[in-house]
């Protein structure tokens, strides 16, 4: 297995791995699309749409749309950032980088908002205020602590790496461990997302839990998750083969030797 990860064991010539690198992405857009599409599709028209604290039911909706589209579909993107525009400018990549980044952080927000608006303001059928008892479930736990470590993962990403910037030799400390936990944290946003899947349609879906048939509801759910598994699983195809890392261009590795001896120097 480590050969097919070690950078001087070479199968393909370069055209062949590029054509084979495009493939790869332009299965991963396809996957990580249709994942984004069917859970919209499962929210607004099994689930009865979208709306606000006014309607705790319906805000719920909220939780796994943006879930889907920010944590699996955009923070994917930008991990491929850096493999995608491997032969552009760092700054521009890093900027998109951010940017993409922060948009999933808008997005994760929300989506938690949403899930303790529906369990904190929920009403029973009379309309009375009956709460749902939040964190109980093994879903819950480990998906608030995955947005609690990638909240971590931001802001120290953000502080070392675009604003105000840490000098180089801390940037080169970090980034092992900020590319590694990145990645694992996408493995378990993943892992969560099933988690989640499987949690809710065994609490609404009655076609299967009383009638004990599949019906529309659940085969659109569960290929979310089959399309969510697949998008992952090209991302970390991308990422992981070190033949498609970014390379430091020529005048980015003669800023950096002269960053370095500065340093060094002072």
């Amino acid at each position: 297995m480590s050969l097919l990860f070690d950078p001087g064991f070479v199968i393909l010539r370069e055209d062949q791995s590029v054509k084979l690198f495009n493939i790869i992405l332009v299965m991963s857009q396809v996957f990580g699309g249709m994942a984004v599409l069917l859970v919209t599709i499962w929210m607004s028209k099994f689930e009865s749409g979208f709306a606000w604290s006014e309607d705790p039911d319906k805000e719920f909706n909220y939780h796994p749309t943006f879930m889907v589209m920010g944590m699996v579909f955009l923070y994917g993107e930008s991990i491929l950032v850096y493999r995608v525009f491997r032969n552009e400018r760092k700054k521009f990549s890093k900027t998109l980088h951010v940017i993409l980044h922060s948009i999933v952080l808008v997005f994760m927000l929300t989506a938690l908002k949403a899930v303790f608006d529906y369990h904190n303001l929920h009403k029973d059928a009379s309309g009375n205020p009956a709460p749902i008892v939040n964190m109980v479930s093994l879903h819950s736990w480990i998906g608030l602590t995955v947005a609690i470590l990638f909240c971590t993962q931001y802001a120290v990403g953000f502080i070392t790496y675009f604003f105000p910037g840490m000098p180089i030799p801390i940037r080169q400390l970090v980034m092992p461990f900020h590319q590694m936990f990145g990645v694992l944290i996408f493995i378990f946003v993943s892992i969560t997302v099933a988690m989640g899947i499987s949690e809710r349609a065994a609490w609404k879906h009655t076609c299967w839990t009383k009638e004990g048939q599949m019906c529309a509801q659940q085969a659109v759910s569960s290929f979310v998750g089959v399309f969510t598994f697949l998008y992952s699983v090209c991302v970390l195809l991308l990422v992981l083969n070190p033949r498609w890392k970014r390379q430091p261009l020529p005048e980015e590795e003669g800023l950096h030797h002269l960053t370095s001896s500065h340093s060094m120097n002072d």
